[in-house]
């Protein structure tokens, strides 16, 4: 005897089932780049050459900590920042942008940067001219020409810094930074950040210290990058050889 077999109907895409399924995943998404992994587009010169206008990073969100997704409470803490990391944050004077910066000072550290020379605790930062070889910045467009390139050891990692030429007519240090020369210390739970394009960033020799709770994560490599070579230019040139690149 044969059996009546009911048809049953998919349910439409507006329907409720649909749409709790949908509104989990995009919470799943949004949880995951909040609290594990996020790109971040770089749109300014001020860590170049060792971040360039155009990169894309990824940034690490579990490099220190496992935060509540969508809230800055840390649930569980296994690290700090630690001098020469390039961490992504929230920007002190406006919590609502993002920053990547590099991190040279520490909670006690005594900071000074003085003609463009970094001190840490009253050592100053080795650095070397690195002129003779000027390859990384021939895809920049934030006038190469006027750069110096150097080489510093930061505390034993050795990492790319800019500063303007003193023959640039861009350099002038004490219209920038008027606190040049003064000695700063690092509060507690807190971090002082700089940019490697030394006379082209605006950081904590500006604004001030990045308190832990505002870093996002560590910026680790670059999933891709391309920039345009002029104003006029309608297609991007692609930097392929960024693909992947590790920050250090």
């Amino acid at each position: 005897m044969a059996e009546n077999v009911k048809a049953q109907t998919k349910p439409g895409f507006w329907s409720p089932e649909n749409l709790r399924q949908l509104l989990i995943l995009v919470l799943a998404i949004f949880a995951f780049r909040w609290s594990v992994a996020s790109p971040y587009h770089v749109p300014t010169a001020s860590m170049e050459p060792t971040i360039k206008v155009g990169d894309r990073l990824l940034a690490f969100k579990l490099s220190y900590d496992l935060k509540v997704p969508f809230t800055d409470i840390s649930l569980v803490s296994w690290g700090t920042p630690q001098r020469g990391d390039i961490i992504v944050f929230k920007y002190p004077q406006n919590t609502d942008i993002d920053y990547v910066k590099r991190v040279v000072g520490l909670p006690g550290d005594h900071i000074k940067v003085e003609n463009n020379i970094l001190y840490i605790n009253g050592k100053a930062q080795e650095r070397v001219d690195a002129n003779n070889d000027r390859k990384i910045l021939e895809d920049i467009t934030n006038n190469p020409d006027q750069k110096d390139l150097f080489k510093e050891n930061l505390s034993g990692l050795e990492h790319w810094v800019m500063q303007d030429k003193s023959s640039s007519p861009y350099y002038d240090i004490g219209r920038k930074f008027p606190a040049d020369g003064e000695d700063k210390v690092v509060p507690e739970n807190a971090l002082f950040v700089m940019g490697d394009n030394r006379d082209n960033s605006t950081d904590s020799r500006s604004w001030g210290f990045v308190p832990y709770t505002y870093v996002r994560g560590k910026a680790l490599f670059v999933l891709w990058s391309w920039y345009s070579e002029d104003a006029g230019s309608y297609w991007p040139t692609i930097r392929f050889n960024r693909f992947g690149h590790w920050l250090h």
